[in-house]
C-alpha cells in the first residue's frame, strides 16, 4: 500500500518531489524516484510485502521498464513461479515485480492475470509509452490530467493540484451532480480538467495523447441456473478463498469489527484460517448507536484479541478540515468514525480486513427495497424517485440528460434489481464507499483490504438470480444463509450495522454552533450552489426524529464538507502539500489500545 504520482511529456524534478511529498501519509516508510526527459515517477512506500527489498520504482532485467504500484497483488506468488519457469529473473520478493515481467510477455493484457487491489504506472522507455491502470472494482484510486501534451497522474488529486500551472476552477456541473447523489459518480471531479481513471480501466499515454480502455466491468444479471443449496456452498468456498488470499502479508493483519453481518463474516473466516488470534478493533458512541457491546460478544465468539474505544463527537468540527484535506471530496457524515478508528488500529497493525462491498453485491441498503422482485408492477419512475429519496438527495430535479441513474435503469432488459446493483457497483461503491475507506485509512498509513470484492467472488454473486439476494424484503438473503453457523443468530437476523455516525449530533448545540462558522445563510448565498429557499429548512430545527433527522443531517453535512473543500482546494492561491492541524483536543487523542476484558 503506497502513494504513486508522476508525469510525462516534460521534466521537472522539483515538482516531482513536491508531488511525492504530498503523499507521504500513504507511505511513511520510504520514498523513491525515477526521472528522465520524457517521464518521471514518484513513490511513497508503506511496507507490507518484502519489507527489505521491495523499494520502488522497480525495473526489469534490461532497465527498459519502470514501475510504481499502489496496492497488493494477492496471486503474485503463483505468477512469480510461472514467470520464473519461463526464464524471467527476479531481483526482489515484491508482489509488484510480476507486473513488469507480465508486461514484457503480454502487454496490457497482463491486467486479466492480476488478482488484487491496485493502481500502477509503468513507463516503457523504448516505446516512450506510459501505462497507468486501476483495479477492477476501484479499490485503489488514481487521478489524471492533461495539459496540452503534458500528462499528470497521482493516487490523490492534491499531488496534481500542486502544479502551479494547473488552473483550479470549480466544475459546476459536477457540483450539481454531487448535490443530487451526495457523492460524485463517474470520472469527473469538482476541478475542471482533473479526472479519475474509472475502475477496471487502463490508460495509455503515447505521443502526447491519452487513450482510456476498459478491461473489466461488473455484469449483474441472472446467468446461472443453480439451486439455493449449491449457491450457498459455492459462495462459502469462494469467500473462504477470498479471505485467505487477503491475508497474504509479511506483517500482521487485523480487522475492523462492527456489530454487523459483513464484518462478522470476515472475522469469522479469519479466525478459522489463522494460527493466531486476529486483532480486531471497534469504535462506539455512548448511547443507542453504540456497537461495542455486540462487537465485544462477536470478538469473544471468534476468540480475537479485541480493542475498542469510545469516540467523543466534540472533536469532529475541530478535526474536519484535516479529514476533508484527506478526503478531497465532499461527502456525508459516515466517514467520521472511520478516521478515528483507523488511527486507533494503526497503533498496532499496518493492514486490516473490512466488510465493505457486501451491500452492493447482495442488496443490503434500504434504498434498494423498491427494486425487490416482490414489487413487479412498481413503475420505473417510482423506483427511481424512492431510490433518490433514500440517497437523501438535496437536488432531486437533476438534469435528465446528465443523469447516470436514469441511463442505468433504462439501458437494457435486465431486471430492476440487476440494473440498480450494476449502477451501485459502478458508481456508489468506488466513488463513495471505497473512496472514503481508502482516504480515512490511508490518512493514518493503514491498509484496508476488502475480501468481499475479490473479483472472482463478485462475478459469481453477480450471476445469481435476484431472489437469492433480495428475497421479498429480506436483504442479503444468500449471505445470511451462507454465514449461518459461522456468526451468531442475533447478527444473522439483526439490522444493518456499520461504522456510521449518530446523525443526531448535527442537532446537538455544540456541534451545530461550531459548524455554523462554515455553513450559514451568508456562506451559502455567496457560493450560490442552491437557492436559499431550498436550504433554509435545513438550517432550521429538524422538526422530527428518525428518518427526517438522518436525511437533514446527511444533507447539511455534505454542504459543510463542500464548503471546507472549496476553502482547501479552490479558494487559496496554492494547495497545501501538508494537512491542516488536528484540533487542540486531539493532543491526547486516545489511550494506547488495550485488550478488552473478558
Amino acid at each position: 500500500m503506497c502513494g504513486i504520482c508522476g508525469f510525462a511529456g516534460f521534466d521537472d524534478a522539483a515538482l516531482l518531489r513536491r508531488m511525492t511529498a504530498a503523499l507521504c501519509h500513504r507511505g511513511p516508510d520510504s520514498d523513491g524516484f525515477f526521472t528522465s526527459a520524457d517521464a518521471s515517477l514518484g513513490f511513497r512506500r508503506l511496507s507490507i510485502i518484502d519489507l527489505e527489498g521491495g523499494q520502488q520504482p522497480l525495473t526489469n532485467e534490461d532497465g527498459s521498464l519502470r514501475l510504481i504500484l499502489n496496492g497488493e497483488i494477492y496471486n503474485y506468488r503463483a505468477l512469480r513461479e510461472e514467470l520464473a519457469r519461463c526464464g524471467h529473473r527476479f531481483s526482489t520478493g515484491s508482489d509488484a515485480e510480476v507486473i513488469l515481467h507480465l508486461y514484457e510477455d503480454e502487454g496490457e493484457a497482463l491486467l486479466a492475470r492480476l488478482e488484487g487491489m491496485f493502481a500502477f504506472a509503468l513507463w516503457d522507455a523504448p516505446r516512450r509509452r506510459l501505462l497507468v491502470a486501476r483495479d477492477r472494482l476501484g479499490i485503489k484510486p488514481l487521478y489524471y490530467a492533461e495539459r496540452g501534451e503534458r500528462f499528470f497522474f497521482a493516487s490523490e488529486a492534491k499531488a496534481i493540484l500542486l502544479n502551479p500551472d494547473f488552473p483550479r476552477r470549480l466544475h459546476r456541473p459536477a457540483v450539481e451532480r454531487l448535490l443530487h447523489y451526495l457523492y460524485l459518480p463517474g470520472s469527473e471531479t469538482l476541478v475542471e480538467g482533473l479526472r479519475r481513471l474509472p475502475p477496471g480501466c487502463w490508460l495509455r499515454w503515447e505521443r502526447g495523447r491519452a487513450e482510456v480502455h476498459s478491461y473489466w466491468q461488473p455484469q449483474v444479471g441472472a446467468t446461472r441456473r443453480i439451486t439455493e443449496a449449491d449457491a450457498v456452498a459455492e459462495f462459502r468456498r469462494r469467500f473462504e478463498d477470498a479471505v485467505r488470499s487477503h491475508l497474504v502479508s509479511d506483517v500482521p493483519v487485523g480487522a475492523l469489527l462492527s456489530g454487523g453481518l459483513d464484518s462478522a463474516g470476515v472475522v469469522a473466516q479469519m479466525a478459522r484460517l489463522l494460527d493466531r488470534k486476529p486483532k480486531t478493533f471497534t469504535v462506539g458512541f455512548a448511547g443507542a448507536d453504540d456497537e461495542r457491546p455486540l462487537a465485544r460478544r462477536l470478538a469473544e465468539r471468534f476468540g480475537t484479541d479485541h480493542r475498542e474505544f469510545e469516540l467523543d463527537p466534540a472533536r469532529f468540527v475541530e478535526d474536519l478540515p484535516r479529514m476533508v484535506w484527506h478526503l478531497e471530496e465532499p461527502t456525508p457524515i459516515s466517514f467520521l468514525p472511520l478516521f478515528y478508528l483507523a488511527e486507533f488500529a494503526r497503533r498496532e497493525v499496518k493492514a486490516v480486513l473490512i466488510g465493505e462491498g457486501a451491500d452492493e453485491l447482495f442488496a443490503g441498503y434500504r434504498r434498494l427495497l423498491p427494486f425487490s422482485p416482490a414489487l413487479p408492477l412498481l413503475p420505473r419512475g417510482a423506483r427511481r424517485r424512492l431510490y433518490e429519496f433514500g440517497l437523501h438527495s438535496i437536488a432531486p430535479n437533476h438534469r435528465a440528460g446528465d443523469d447516470p441513474l436514469r441511463a442505468a435503469l433504462g439501458a437494457d432488459g435486465r431486471s430492476p434489481l440487476a440494473a440498480i446493483l450494476d449502477f451501485e457497483q459502478r458508481t456508489a461503491l468506488p466513488d463513495y464507499q471505497l473512496h472514503r475507506v481508502d482516504r480515512m485509512t490511508m490518512a493514518w498509513s493503514l491498509e484496508a483490504r476488502v475480501p468481499y470484492l475479490d473479483h472472482r467472488l463478485v462475478e459469481f454473486v453477480n450471476s445469481l438470480p435476484d431472489e437469492l439476494k433480495l428475497r421479498g424484503f429480506q436483504r442479503k438473503y444468500l449471505l445470511r444463509r451462507a454465514l449461518a453457523g459461522l456468526v451468531p443468530e442475533e447478527v444473522l437476523e439483526g439490522t444493518k450495522r456499520g461504522f456510521g455516525a449518530p446523525f443526531r449530533l448535527w442537532y446537538s448545540g455544540g456541534f451545530r454552533e461550531a459548524a455554523s462558522r462554515y455553513v450559514n445563510e451568508q456562506t451559502l448565498a455567496e457560493r450560490g450552489w442552491l437557492p436559499l429557499d431550498a436550504v433554509r429548512p435545513l438550517l432550521g430545527s429538524p422538526g422530527g426524529r428518525g428518518w427526517l433527522e438522518r436525511r437533514r443531517g446527511s444533507q447539511l453535512f455534505l454542504l459543510l464538507t463542500l464548503e471546507l473543500y472549496c476553502r482547501l482546494f479552490i479558494d487559496p492561491p496554492q494547495v497545501s502539500a501538508a494537512p491542516p492541524p488536528l484540533g487542540k483536543s486531539s493532543a491526547a487523542r486516545m489511550a494506547a489500545p488495550q485488550p478488552v476484558p473478558r
